[in-house]
């Protein structure tokens, strides 16, 4: 098996019952200070197992933003107590 990061997807085409997602990771170019985008494969899915696999990554982001969210309201209520115990 080979992993692959993706920093990104630069596109996504659906052709013959397959979907086709070209996925991008940023890399140095020519000039050393600048990053560009560059294809380092392509998740191929038949568009039949596309909807699952779009409703797991929709479950999943609302996951994290549920996280972010709880971690965020811990943060300010810890500041609010840190706070009042400095009153």
């Amino acid at each position: 098996m080979n992993d692959i990061f993706a920093d990104g997807i630069r596109s996504i085409a659906v052709a013959n019952g397959v979907a086709r997602i070209e996925l991008l990771q940023l890399r140095r170019g020519e000039s050393k200070n600048k990053l560009d985008p560059e294809v380092v494969g392509v998740l191929m899915l038949p568009v039949a197992a596309l909807k699952d696999f779009s409703a797991q990554l929709a479950s999943t982001v609302q996951k994290l933003n549920e996280a972010a969210k709880a971690r965020s309201e811990e943060a300010s209520t810890e500041a609010v107590q840190s706070a009042l115990e400095n009153l």
